[in-house]
């Protein structure tokens, strides 16, 4: 399962959560997992129930009312919990010779890569360090394309009501204060140089996790200044492929600039300005 199919099952899955209910819904996905890891296809079938475990909840929260901050923590916290228990039993079982079993999957899953640049070098042994940001920016791009896509899949027959959507505070979101901070210290011991290995493994991770939560709040950003111009749906999605594709970065620096500028505030100002005139 590439990551692109990883995320892009994430809409369809949630979908599937509010159609069938929940017994329905865990029973049904329950038994594909266990098809999938009896039929050998084990990386599958541990993809696949994440993937399952991170749309149940986050679906339950959104039925219990949280907001999409509150709700998209707890269920980035109890989808972690249950693959670091799943991973610390399965070291178990391998034995001292884990870490090499999952350098040799990483060097099997980038060999296409190679193959086609030869030029291409990845350090192993520091990917190998990043693969728990890794797997949290997989949920995190999940839930977000998931609850992006999720009202476009829904049919009339689903009513309003019972249709609820953290969508529209896509837009409106903003991150907690603390995540500064958070980033600051994970660039400190990222960078700094003073911290041990283990706390640099750590703050890396972090780092990661940090700058993506960032591009969304950027990608708040840069919508607002889409509608605060009145940019035209063809041109809107053409800025929003350029700024995912090409300007990762700066997105993600408009959004941490965001906490001090207020750029919606600005952006909205200026449009009563103008409706004033």
């Amino acid at each position: 399962m590439t990551a692109l199919t990883y995320v892009l099952g994430a809409p369809s899955l949630k979908v599937l959560r509010r159609r069938l209910g929940r017994t329905k819904f865990w029973a049904f996905n329950m038994l594909i997992s266990v098809g999938l890891f009896a039929a050998q296809a084990k990386m599958l079938a541990v993809a696949y129930f994440s993937l399952v475990v991170l749309m149940g909840v986050l679906e339950e929260f959104e039925e219990m009312g949280f907001s999409l901050v509150v709700g998209g923590f707890f269920t980035l916290l109890i989808n972690s919990l249950i693959s670091a228990g799943a991973f610390a039993l399965w070291v178990s079982a391998t034995g001292p010779n884990w870490s090499q079993a999952i350098l040799s999957w990483l060097e099997t899953a980038l060999k296409p890569l190679t193959e086609m640049n030869p030029h291409f070098q990845v350090n192993m042994s520091d990917l190998m360090m990043q693969l728990p940001s890794i797997a949290v920016i997989l949920w995190l791009i999940a839930m977000y394309v998931a609850i992006l896509l999720e009202t476009r899949l829904l049919t009339a027959d689903m009513a309003p009501e019972t249709a609820k959507s953290l969508r529209p505070q896509l837009s409106l979101l903003r991150l907690p204060d603390a995540v500064v901070w958070v980033f600051i210290a994970s660039l400190l011991g990222t960078f700094g140089g003073l911290a041990p290995h283990t706390i640099e493994a750590l703050s890396v991770n972090v780092m990661n996790v940090c700058v993506l939560l960032f591009f969304f709040q950027g990608i708040a950003v840069v919508a607002k200044a889409f509608e605060a111009i009145r940019l035209g749906t063809f041109w809107q999605v053409v800025g929003m492929v350029i700024a995912v594709v090409q300007l990762f970065l700066f997105v993600s620096l408009l959004g941490l600039l965001d906490y001090w500028l207020d750029f919606r505030a600005r952006l909205s100002k200026r449009a009563e300005k103008v409706r004033d005139i």
